[in-house]
């Protein structure tokens, strides 16, 4: 039976948090000299390599714990909605793909789920996007339509990426918790403006920017477009204009180096979860665990591709996001 009191998953969490990889781990993985010498510190580190799995599988199923530990000990698990709708549209991608191309996409798929996937496969095979849920349906029909008559599948993921951002920030203001609302918002809002700087820098029009970019309840959808269609400097302005988010900080780090800016933009978001620590009765921690440890398995990823591509160790570390604390 899983535990559900609010003590003792703080309790337990508390302890957790204490057993998460630090700056050193980060370092001393990052300066592995192979991807066989980086799977065997991953070991020394708790992150268990079974059955020949190589690191990427590893860290899928670091994911799959972390998903597993928060479902059998939160004790509101309607706090973690928003996030679990990322799984719902990110499954909806894989079946659909999947399905129109005839290929296995088992592996692919995440949990847990709101939308089971044998619901998501039903729609597609049968076109009955009326039995999905519906914050679902409107995305989920037209990527189908994209996929089929076009095969823009840039496009279609756009699309769907576009419904999850409004249904995660629809469902935060949902659950009146000031705190996952302001969470949901930080990532919605730099979503839509990392799709909208995308979108300036490949030239695209308007009918792309109307599809793509949502309403982020900081920013005017209408405004993010206008500005997208003169260009990134004119986003950047518009960015810079809304220091509550960081976004003066985020515009001088696009114009360092767009990755600068996605690390900024991730760190913003751990920065703001570390409030979650502080709230002593609620899932709230939980919440802020969450978003850590994602962090920290995004980390990994990050070495991982360095490792494997030869990069050197300083210039794998520079790009590493902030951790939790």
């Amino acid at each position: 039976m899983p535990v559900k009191s609010v003590g003792f998953a703080i309790g337990n969490l508390r302890a957790r948090e204490n057993r998460m990889l630090k700056k050193s781990d980060m370092l001393r993985l990052a300066a592995a000299s192979d991807t066989d010498e980086l799977a065997a510190a991953l070991s020394d580190c708790g992150i268990d390599k079974k059955d020949g799995a190589e690191i990427p599988e590893m860290l899928s199923a670091e994911t799959e714990k972390l998903w597993k530990y928060l479902t059998d000990n939160a004790p509101d698990m309607s706090l973690f909605e928003p996030f679990i709708y990322e799984n719902d549209f990110h499954n909806f991608k894989a079946v659909l793909k999947g399905t129109v191309r005839n290929r296995d996409y088992g592996r692919l798929l995440i949990t847990p789920a709101s939308v089971d996937v044998v619901l998501l496969e039903r729609a597609v095979k049968e076109k009955r996007f009326d039995l999905l849920p519906e914050f679902m349906k409107k995305p989920a029909a037209e990527a189908y339509d994209i996929l089929i008559k076009t095969g823009d599948s840039q496009l279609a993921d756009c699309v769907i990426d576009a419904g999850q951002m409004t249904a995660r920030l629809k469902k935060a203001k949902e659950l009146d918790n000031p705190l996952i609302l302001r969470l949901v918002t930080v990532s919605v809002f730099y979503s839509n403006i990392k799709a909208a700087l995308r979108a300036a820098r490949a030239g695209k029009g308007r009918q792309f920017l109307e599809t793509v970019l949502t309403d982020t309840g900081v920013c005017d959808k209408a405004k993010m477009v206008s500005a997208a269609l003169e260009g990134e400097d004119k986003l950047l302005e518009l960015l810079s204009s809304k220091p509550e988010m960081g976004g003066d900080k985020a515009a001088e780090c696009y114009r360092e180096n767009p990755w600068k800016f996605e690390k900024f933009a991730d760190d913003f978001l751990t920065a703001s979860a570390g409030r979650c620590r502080y709230i002593t009765i609620g899932a709230e921690p939980l919440v802020g665990y969450m978003i850590a440890k994602k962090t920290e398995i995004k980390n990994l990823g990050i070495i991982y591709s360095g490792v494997k591509t030869g990069q050197p160790s300083e210039k794998i570390t520079e790009r590493l996001r902030e951790l939790y604390g």
